[in-house]
């Protein structure tokens, strides 16, 4: 048997026989991570002697799909700028909040005004689909290189936090035409470790007295961490309707894959997500928005190692509202909901690995699910067209990929 940098699992005698679990490592057999094992994406692989099919393709799938959601800052929740008929030159208008910090409403910039922001935000994730990234078990079929097979029963424990620093830019071309960028650089921190369930420590002897098989499990780990560049956004958004209190705006967001998806930093695939904002002035201003991205194919789309598949795409929606605290502070509070479709999901089985002896294990599906979250934001004016904001995000529900709550921190300023 060969040796690698992760999880030990080998045959002492061979031996035939009990039913093979989906997940089968072949100690010794190339694969696509064979000379990639300083890469993020071939943490998990690596550690489990790339397994086929991956048990953890979920997890990197629906990572996958998070980098697709990079919250673009919004430019008109701030300061803006309106054409004063009398003098034909952009003036502050008289808004009277900030607006949302991770949703959209429907005014616009103001001709020729720039803005620019930096956020930052730390995300860190705690299940997938009700399964606590602390405690996944998985059952192995562990495989001789004759294909001599005997399943064993795992536990194991999955790190994964991201620190994200994004750069934002907004141009008014027209008083209702306004193109952005955002660029976030991304920090992804990632480990795993894996030690034997309690009903499957071994060695364990299958009482066969002309031919015994015995297997040993040794506990391991893996670690890494990577900075770099993530995915870039592009977005036009365009006023299409302006009254007296309500506005409406469109827009389409096009992301390009400028992350290095192996090294967990992107999604590896082009994305596009058109949205409709609706919202109304005063001094408490709700609004509306509903967006859907289409996304591409990415090597993290994909059960098998190396091959490209399909991310899930997703269809958006949030409402809230916020409230000016004075001229100074505002006050904004968000409900945002996505249905995910197509996406590889997480499923506590139960899985026999010797006879009489039946152990908690994960199956591999595809399906549909929503998703639920809450946002609790303020921005405060200090001085001219400074802004401050800090908000906090928190799910819901226990569906996907469930993170944390998200704080972010960030200032901006319109010239």
């Amino acid at each position: 048997m060969t040796k690698r940098t992760g999880l030990l699992l080998f045959l002492i005698t061979s031996w035939v026989g009990l039913g093979c679990p989906a997940q089968t490592i072949v100690p010794g057999t190339p694969g696509f991570c064979t000379d990639k094992t300083e890469k993020l994406y071939c943490l998990l692989p690596v550690l489990f002697d790339e397994a086929n099919p991956n048990p953890f393709t979920p997890i990197t799938s629906a990572f996958a799909t998070q980098l697709t959601q990079l919250p673009l800052a919004s430019p008109a929740s701030g300061i803006i700028y309106t054409i004063d008929p009398r003098i034909a030159i952009p003036v502050r208008s008289g808004q009277e909040t900030y607006g949302p910090v991770l949703t959209e409403r429907g005014d616009t910039i103001g001709e020729y005004k720039l803005f620019v922001a930096f956020t930052y935000q730390r995300f860190t994730f705690s299940s997938l689909d009700g399964i606590s990234l602390n405690k996944i078990p998985v059952v192995f079929n562990v495989c001789s290189i004759t294909g001599q097979c005997s399943p064993i029963g795992t536990t194991n424990q999955l790190t994964l936090n991201v620190n994200q620093y994004a750069f934002f830019g907004t141009f008014g071309l027209t008083n209702r035409i306004d193109v952005s960028m955002a660029a976030p650089i991304n920090s992804v921190t990632e480990s795993a470790s894996s030690t034997s369930c309690a009903p499957c420590n071994g060695p364990i002897d299958y009482s066969n007295p002309s031919n015994p098989i015995q297997y040993v499990f040794k506990p391991a780990s893996l670690s890494g961490q990577r900075v770099g560049l993530g995915d870039i956004v592009f977005r036009v958004k365009g006023q299409v309707f302006k009254g007296s209190k309500y506005k409406l705006a469109l827009g389409t967001d096009f992301r390009a894959p400028t992350g290095d998806e192996l090294d967990l930093l992107g999604s590896g695939a082009h994305g596009v997500r058109p949205f409709v904002a609706f919202s109304r002035g005063g001094t408490v201003s709700p609004h509306i928005n509903v967006a859907y991205q289409w996304n591409g194919s990415s090597i993290l789309g994909s059960q098998t190692a190396g091959t490209q598949g399909k991310l899930a795409d997703d269809f958006f929606y949030s409402a809230g509202a916020d409230a000016a605290l004075g001229s100074k502070i505002t006050v904004a509070v968000d409900f945002l909901g996505d249905y995910v479709s197509n996406q590889f999901r997480l499923k506590s089985v139960m899985t026999t690995t010797q006879p009489g002896t039946t152990v908690p294990d994960v199956a591999v599906v595809t399906g549909d699910f929503l998703t639920a979250k809450g946002s609790v934001g303020l921005k405060y004016n200090p001085v001219a067209n400074l802004l401050v904001t800090g908000n906090v995000l928190f799910r819901l529900d226990h569906n996907g990929l469930r993170n944390n709550p998200v704080p972010l921190v960030g200032v901006s300023y319109t010239f």
